[in-house]
């Protein structure tokens, strides 16, 4: 098996579990992103959130509206400008962030036991994977570096 496809096939395997939990509350993949941002950040404006996400305000206003009217984001007191007001989440939305990050983390540890004396050679193989990723988003867009192909 040759590197793309073991990349491929450990995101499917891996993703799968956490996707199941996100459709489970009928949130969108931007839409968590917001919320595990403002989870991090709290107190960001919509400009801020466009500019870390990148993607358009229009585009981040709208999310953030929808989740507004589904109680998990609030805005705070501040300009009439709405890409002015900080954001924070809800006592619903820090609840519902805490057990999103929290429902995988069993199976992440069954994963650890069954990796038994693997463990640590795939603990350093993962770091080393997620510093390539890292520094190769920070010299340009994924696009440009090949990223966005399509997952088989």
């Amino acid at each position: 098996m040759d590197f793309r496809d073991a990349y491929w096939r450990a995101v499917r395997e891996l993703d799968t579990v956490r996707l199941l939990q996100w459709e489970r509350y009928n949130l969108t993949l931007p839409q968590l992103r917001i919320i595990f941002q403002l989870q991090r950040t709290p107190g960001m404006t919509t400009g801020q959130l466009s500019r870390t996400m990148g993607i358009t305000v229009s585009t981040t206003s709208g999310l953030v509206a929808k989740l507004v009217d589904a109680g998990l984001v609030l805005r705070g007191q501040g300009a009439e400008d709405r890409r002015q007001i900080p954001l924070g989440l809800t006592d619903a939305g820090r609840a519902q962030a805490g057990e999103l990050a929290g429902f995988a983390q069993p199976f992440v540890d069954r994963l650890a036991v069954a990796l038994g004396d693997d463990l640590e050679r795939v603990t350093a193989a993962l770091v080393r994977l997620a510093e390539a990723a890292a520094d190769i988003r920070q010299d340009g867009t994924p696009d440009e570096n090949g990223a966005g192909e399509s997952c088989p």
